[in-house]
Protein backbone atom coordinates (compact mmCIF):
# COMPACT_ATOMS: atom_id res chain seq x y z
CA UNK A 1 0.00 0.00 0.00
CA UNK A 2 1.43 3.43 -0.94
CA UNK A 3 2.55 5.70 1.86
CA UNK A 4 0.54 8.51 3.41
CA UNK A 5 3.01 11.01 1.91
CA UNK A 6 2.23 9.78 -1.60
CA UNK A 7 -1.48 10.02 -0.87
CA UNK A 8 -0.99 13.57 0.45
CA UNK A 9 0.64 14.48 -2.87
CA UNK A 10 -2.22 12.82 -4.75
CA UNK A 11 -4.76 14.78 -2.66
CA UNK A 12 -3.02 18.05 -3.55
CA UNK A 13 -2.97 17.08 -7.20
CA UNK A 14 -6.65 16.07 -7.16
CA UNK A 15 -7.66 19.27 -5.35
CA UNK A 16 -5.74 21.35 -7.91
CA UNK A 17 -7.43 19.41 -10.73
CA UNK A 18 -10.84 19.93 -9.11
CA UNK A 19 -10.21 23.69 -8.81
CA UNK A 20 -9.05 23.91 -12.44
CA UNK A 21 -12.12 22.01 -13.65
CA UNK A 22 -14.46 24.23 -11.63
CA UNK A 23 -12.79 27.31 -13.13
CA UNK A 24 -13.03 25.83 -16.64
CA UNK A 25 -16.73 25.04 -16.23
CA UNK A 26 -17.41 28.54 -14.87
CA UNK A 27 -15.53 30.14 -17.78
CA UNK A 28 -17.45 28.06 -20.32
CA UNK A 29 -20.74 29.05 -18.65
CA UNK A 30 -19.77 32.75 -18.76
CA UNK A 31 -18.86 32.46 -22.44
CA UNK A 32 -22.19 30.77 -23.19
CA UNK A 33 -24.15 33.43 -21.30
CA UNK A 34 -22.24 36.19 -23.09
CA UNK A 35 -22.94 34.67 -26.50
CA UNK A 36 -26.62 34.24 -25.67
CA UNK A 37 -26.87 37.92 -24.73
CA UNK A 38 -25.47 38.98 -28.09
CA UNK A 39 -27.34 36.36 -30.15
CA UNK A 40 -29.76 37.56 -32.75
CA UNK A 41 -27.96 40.82 -33.47
CA UNK A 42 -27.52 40.92 -37.24
CA UNK A 43 -27.13 37.16 -37.61
CA UNK A 44 -27.10 35.65 -41.04
CA UNK A 45 -27.32 31.96 -41.90
CA UNK A 46 -23.54 31.44 -41.87
CA UNK A 47 -23.23 33.11 -38.47
CA UNK A 48 -26.06 30.97 -37.11
CA UNK A 49 -24.37 27.81 -38.39
CA UNK A 50 -21.10 28.85 -36.80
CA UNK A 51 -22.87 29.60 -33.53
CA UNK A 52 -24.43 26.12 -33.60
CA UNK A 53 -20.98 24.57 -34.03
CA UNK A 54 -19.58 26.66 -31.19
CA UNK A 55 -22.51 25.71 -28.92
CA UNK A 56 -22.02 22.01 -29.68
CA UNK A 57 -18.29 22.27 -29.00
CA UNK A 58 -18.89 24.11 -25.73
CA UNK A 59 -21.51 21.59 -24.67
CA UNK A 60 -19.03 18.77 -25.27
CA UNK A 61 -16.30 20.63 -23.36
CA UNK A 62 -18.62 21.32 -20.40
CA UNK A 63 -19.84 17.73 -20.39
CA UNK A 64 -16.28 16.40 -20.41
CA UNK A 65 -15.19 18.80 -17.66
CA UNK A 66 -18.17 17.82 -15.50
CA UNK A 67 -17.46 14.11 -15.98
CA UNK A 68 -13.82 14.60 -15.00
CA UNK A 69 -14.94 16.69 -12.02
CA UNK A 70 -17.16 13.83 -10.85
CA UNK A 71 -14.24 11.39 -11.11
CA UNK A 72 -11.89 13.74 -9.24
CA UNK A 73 -14.49 14.40 -6.53
CA UNK A 74 -15.06 10.66 -6.14
CA UNK A 75 -11.29 10.10 -5.79
CA UNK A 76 -11.12 12.75 -3.06
CA UNK A 77 -14.02 11.04 -1.32
CA UNK A 78 -12.15 7.70 -1.52
CA UNK A 79 -9.12 9.39 0.05
CA UNK A 80 -11.33 10.59 2.92
CA UNK A 81 -12.89 7.13 3.32
CA UNK A 82 -9.56 5.31 3.20
CA UNK A 83 -10.41 3.36 0.04
CA UNK A 84 -8.27 5.37 -2.38
CA UNK A 85 -5.81 3.23 -4.30
CA UNK A 86 -7.84 0.03 -3.94
CA UNK A 87 -9.19 -1.60 -7.11
CA UNK A 88 -12.98 -1.49 -7.16
CA UNK A 89 -13.14 -4.90 -8.87
CA UNK A 90 -10.49 -7.12 -7.28
CA UNK A 91 -9.76 -5.23 -4.06
CA UNK A 92 -6.00 -5.25 -4.67
CA UNK A 93 -3.89 -2.09 -4.36
CA UNK A 94 -3.66 0.00 -7.52
CA UNK A 95 0.04 0.54 -8.34
CA UNK A 96 1.19 4.04 -7.47
CA UNK A 97 2.50 4.46 -11.04
CA UNK A 98 -1.06 4.08 -12.29
CA UNK A 99 -2.37 6.54 -9.70
CA UNK A 100 0.33 9.01 -10.67
CA UNK A 101 -0.68 8.68 -14.32
CA UNK A 102 -4.43 8.71 -13.60
CA UNK A 103 -5.04 9.96 -10.05
CA UNK A 104 -8.76 9.18 -10.15
CA UNK A 105 -8.30 5.58 -11.33
CA UNK A 106 -10.67 3.11 -9.69
CA UNK A 107 -9.29 -0.05 -11.26
CA UNK A 108 -5.89 -1.71 -11.45
CA UNK A 109 -4.46 -2.24 -14.93
CA UNK A 110 -5.48 -5.90 -15.03
CA UNK A 111 -9.14 -5.19 -14.16
CA UNK A 112 -9.28 -2.14 -16.46
CA UNK A 113 -7.94 -4.27 -19.33
CA UNK A 114 -10.51 -6.98 -18.60
CA UNK A 115 -13.34 -4.43 -18.71
CA UNK A 116 -12.09 -2.98 -21.98
CA UNK A 117 -11.84 -6.45 -23.55
CA UNK A 118 -15.38 -7.24 -22.37
CA UNK A 119 -16.68 -4.00 -23.96
CA UNK A 120 -15.22 -4.96 -27.32
CA UNK A 121 -17.30 -8.10 -27.40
Amino acid sequence: MPSTTIFAAQRERLEAERDALLAEIAALERERASREESAGIGNVVAEEMMETLVRERDLALRSNARELLEQVTAALRRLDEGTYGICADCGEPIPIERLEALPYATLCVRCQSARERARRW
